[in-house]
């Protein structure tokens, strides 16, 4: 780039010094043309004289002029640095605009330093670390940035000091475990970044562990690299294995197989066999029970009649009974029920509804509670009077065949 810029000054200069000449030797040759020989007439017996003007000395003058000239050029272009006479009025607003505002503070604190060691968005937050700083015996305080500094941006800086050197400084900075910034309190400038032995060993062992952690992943890396390649080929090997193996399991399956089927297609035959034979013994068996079941039907019907006309035959001849209750209890859901009491002397069953079982102690405890009601009082319900179990009673001969209590 250089030697194009400075090909591009020589051609100028050249340009240059070929158009002074140019100049110099244009006025030249019309001073000639001007400067001619006057004859005068003279006597004829004295020889003929030539007049000449005086002798001209200005293109000497000149000569030297253009000389001067051009050595001034040739001295101008081979010392000084044309580019330098230039403003780069671009370079340096763009060099400004990436110069940030260099941060300076304002504060009104007698002392040498302080240390800026946190800040934030809202006050509130500054005041309870101040708080709680000085109930640790730390000298502290905080500001409002932008009413403090020649920066804007609204945060609340808190600041353990003044001190009175730097040496008082790092001995308090030892209770921080963070990196704070100490600010010189003559100029309002940041003096160093400054952290406590204890952060700095901590940072230390970290970066430590940082470094052994990506050597322990390197050498994990490598190990599994190994590893896989190991395991690729054990993997290719077993591969080659369990190829052959199965091969030989296809042919040892299918010989197998056609031994199964042989064996299946004569046990079919046999389950079959056996399966029709537990059909018939099966329709034998369904068909004794429904007889059966027709039987104890008739029974039942037959036992009802010979009850009703026997409890008949009671009332008409006015019979009495010692009556008796029985009790029976059925789950309608969960922790839900009815106890049915019948009795042996014609009279109403007895139905009662209840809920929440457990809490009453379950079904045992409710049949017992019933029963001691019968055995004891007796019960009357809609109008029907149930005598204490163990009372004599004529057989009832009313319309009534159910009641709730």
């Amino acid at each position: 780039m250089s030697d194009t810029k400075n090909d591009e000054k020589l051609r100028i200069l050249q340009e240059r010094l070929a158009q002074i000449k140019q100049k110099q030797d244009t006025p030249e040759s019309i001073g000639q043309q001007k400067e001619i020989v006057i004859e005068v007439a003279t006597p004829k017996n004295e020889a003929p004289k030539k007049e000449r003007k005086p002798l001209n000395l200005s293109w000497i003058k000149k000569a030297i002029i253009v000389g001067s000239v051009a050595y001034g050029i040739f001295y101008g272009y081979t010392n000084i640095n044309f580019n330098s006479l230039i403003p780069n009025f671009s370079s340096e607003k763009i060099s400004q605009e990436l110069v940030p505002t260099q941060l300076e503070y304002k504060l009104n604190i007698k002392g040498n330093n302080i240390a800026i060691i946190r800040s934030f968005e809202d006050e509130s937050s500054a005041k309870a670390l101040v708080n709680d700083l000085k109930i640790k015996g730390f000298k502290c305080n905080y500001f409002y940035l932008p009413e403090n500094s020649n920066l804007t941006d609204e945060v609340y800086q808190v600041f353990i000091g003044p001190y009175e050197n730097e040496k008082e400084t790092s001995q308090w900075i030892q209770n921080i475990d963070k990196k704070v910034d100490i600010i010189d309190l003559s100029n309002g400038r940041l003096l160093k970044e400054m952290k406590s032995n204890k952060l700095i060993a901590k940072e230390k062992a970290e970066q430590e562990k940082i470094a052994k952690g990506k050597a322990k992943q390197e050498k994990i890396a490598k190990e599994k690299a190994k590893q896989e390649k190991i395991a690729k080929e054990k993997a290719e090997q077993e591969k080659i294995a369990k190829g052959k193996a199965k091969q030989e399991k296809i042919a040892k399956e299918k010989a197998e197989q056609e031994k199964i089927n042989n064996d299946n297609n004569r046990n079919e035959q046999s389950k079959l066999k056996k399966v029709v034979e537990e059909q018939e013994k099966f329709q034998l068996e369904k068909q004794e029970l429904e007889n059966e079941k027709k039987q104890l039907k008739k029974a039942i019907k037959q036992l009802e009649k010979d009850k009703k006309n026997l409890i008949t035959k009671k009332i008409q001849n006015n019979t009495k009974i010692i009556i008796n209750y029985t009790y029976d209890f059925n789950t309608t859901m969960e922790d839900e029920g009815i106890l049915i009491i019948k009795n042996n002397a014609n009279y109403p069953i007895i139905k009662q509804n209840f809920a929440n079982i457990s809490s009453q102690g379950g079904i045992e405890k409710i049949i017992k509670k019933a029963e001691y009601d019968l055995n004891t009082f007796g019960e009357n319900i809609d109008g029907v009077y149930f005598e204490k179990s163990g009372t004599t009673v004529p057989i009832y001969n009313g319309k009534i065949t159910e009641v709730s209590l």
